[in-house]
C-alpha cells in the first residue's frame, strides 16, 4: 500500500468504528448476557466479557493497565509524529493502534474493565477496538518488513 496525505483520510472511518464500538458496548452492557450464557453458536456468540487485565485476561491492576496504555499511546504518537515524512505506513499504523487502543483505556476508566462482546470458539472475547488494534499491529509488521526488503535489494545492488 502506497501511502500518501490522503491515505491519513482513512483514519476518520476508523476512529468512527472505534465511536462506534463503545455504542456497541454499552448496548451490550444493557442486554446481553454473561460470557456463562451465549447468544449465538459455538462459532461465533456474543455475550458480555468482563477484561479486568490484559489480553488474554492476564490480570494486573486497573491503575498500572491504565497508565501503562496511556505511556504506550504517548510512545505511538511520538513515532506517529517522527515518522509523517520517512515512513508514513509506520506513522500511519502507529496511529491505528492508538484509536483502537483509546477505545479501551475509554472502557477501563468508565467501566474499570475492557467490554468484550464478540465470542469465538466458544473462549476467545474481542470487541471491534480490539480488531483495530490488531489491524494496526498488521499494517505495523508490514510496513517494517516492506522496509527490511528494500534496504536488502539496495545492499545487493
Amino acid at each position: 500500500m502506497k501511502y500518501s496525505k490522503k491515505t491519513f483520510w482513512l483514519l476518520l472511518p476508523i476512529a468512527l468504528i472505534v465511536i462506534a464500538d463503545e455504542w456497541i458496548k454499552f448496548l451490550a452492557l444493557e442486554r446481553l448476557p454473561s460470557d456463562g450464557s451465549l447468544v449465538g453458536g459455538k462459532f461465533f456468540a456474543l455475550a458480555i466479557h468482563k477484561n479486568i487485565g490484559i489480553a488474554f485476561d492476564i490480570p494486573f491492576k486497573l491503575e498500572f493497565v491504565i497508565a501503562f496504555s496511556i505511556i504506550i499511546g504517548a510512545v505511538l504518537l511520538k513515532i506517529a509524529y517522527d515518522d509523517r515524512i520517512k515512513k508514513p505506513g509506520v506513522s500511519f499504523a502507529s496511529l491505528v493502534i492508538v484509536l483502537g487502543a483509546v477505545g479501551n483505556l475509554y472502557d477501563r476508566i468508565v467501566y474499570g474493565f475492557t467490554v468484550d462482546y464478540m465470542i469465538w470458539f466458544e473462549r476467545s472475547a474481542i470487541n471491534l477496538s480490539d480488531a483495530i488494534i490488531v489491524l494496526g499491529v498488521v499494517l505495523l509488521l508490514l510496513n517494517s518488513r516492506r522496509k527490511r526488503k528494500n534496504k536488502l535489494t539496495e545492499a545487493e545492488n
